[in-house]
């Protein structure tokens, strides 16, 4: 008897790093099908040149105030590396390259990746878990995954 073919895509990240598998059948044994990093999204802010704005005072008065807002470029880097990785599975979900895709991220992660996905990418993800796994050893993430399936 034959399994049914399955395209599944489970998608690890966190905010500077994106893992994605595939699973060519139901259960069946994990590949990696891309690995990107993006290490400005780690970066602290004054490691890119930026620090926090200067303070003034009011003449008279005790009170202070920031100069200019202040940007968070860090999160800035780590949106636009999200983004881009949304626009690829919205690319591949329209090229039919996909049945089901798997998410697995931390909610602010998670919901950065979805913001950005097409109506049809959303209709194909079957589950989402809000986790960090993506310094899990690839050994362990197929275990820790079925875990993850098993619970209600």
């Amino acid at each position: 008897m034959r399994t049914r073919k399955n395209r599944e895509w489970i998608l690890f990240a966190d905010r500077a790093h994106v893992k994605i598998y595939t699973r060519h059948y139901v259960n069946g044994a994990m590949q990696e099908h891309l690995a990107l990093e993006h290490p400005e999204a780690r970066e602290f802010q004054h490691d890119q040149g930026t620090d926090r704005p200067g303070r003034g005072q009011v003449a008279g008065s005790g009170s202070r105030h920031a100069y200019e807002d202040h940007a968070d470029f860090p999160e800035q880097e780590s949106r636009a590396f999200l983004k881009e990785v949304s626009r690829e599975i919205n690319h591949a979900a329209e090229n039919e390259e996909l049945d089901k895709l798997i998410l697995v991220a931390l909610p602010k992660t998670m919901a950065m990746i979805k913001s950005e996905f097409s109506t049809k990418t959303m209709k194909k993800v079957t589950a989402e878990y809000a986790k960090n796994l993506i310094n899990m050893p690839e050994t362990k993430l197929r275990e820790r995954l079925s875990k993850m399936e098993e619970l209600p």
